[in-house]
């Protein structure tokens, strides 16, 4: 019952409506569709989001907000409660990540999938996540693919992680991803709305 009520109370949190959004096509992309897609993407090293985060994995749950500014030499990530209390604060670098809780505490390790899942229970992958979230795929080996008619990312698998991709947005020129649903194969599953995007 405990683990329903948490779905139930993610799947609420999620559907907060956001902007308006372009669902995936279907028909098959060519090539050159998403290579071009991509070629405007590469011009993206640094953003900033506001969105919703659930999380679940096979025994505990996380739903809330987060905002993140992402630069290729930092990240900076804030988690919040559904009632906007700030969680977790991660902080990370070329050469450390650092994450500070709600009570204060200090914590640092070596890259942040080990910091999270050590402090919060579940592993937050920044290794391709900031490549993932624009919808295009991280440097590690692709496994399988898989592009709407508009050149755009409908799946992906990559790094021992299964994304799909629910809705697109126009932010300017650029067509960027609005949901987002991640998956592990340690039973691990993250989801994302984007509310708000913020380039340069």
């Amino acid at each position: 019952m405990q683990a329903l009520a948490r779905w139930l109370l993610l799947g609420i949190i999620l559907a907060v409506p956001g902007c308006a959004s372009i669902p995936p096509a279907t028909a098959p992309s060519t090539p050159e569709t998403h290579r071009q897609h991509l070629a405007t993407l590469a011009e993206i090293d640094q953003f900033g989001l506001k969105g919703r985060i659930g999380v679940q994995t096979e025994t505990k749950g996380f739903s809330g907000s987060t905002q993140w500014q992402h630069t290729p030499l930092q990240d900076e990530i804030a988690l919040f409660s559904p009632l906007g209390s700030q969680v977790a604060a991660i902080h990370r670098t070329s050469g450390s990540v650092s994450l500070v809780t709600s009570d204060n505490k200090h914590f640092e390790a070596a890259d942040a999938e080990t910091l999270t899942e050590q402090n919060l229970g579940w592993r937050l992958p920044m290794n391709g996540l900031a490549d993932w979230v624009l919808g295009r795929p991280g440097k590690a080996p692709i496994e399988t693919v898989q592009w709407d008619d508009a050149g755009r990312l409908v799946k992906l698998r990559q790094d021992g992680w299964d994304i799909e991709y629910g809705q697109y947005t126009a932010i300017g020129h650029y067509q960027l991803p609005t949901r987002l649903t991640l998956r592990h194969a340690s039973r691990l599953t993250l989801k994302l709305i984007v509310q708000q995007w913020q380039l340069p």
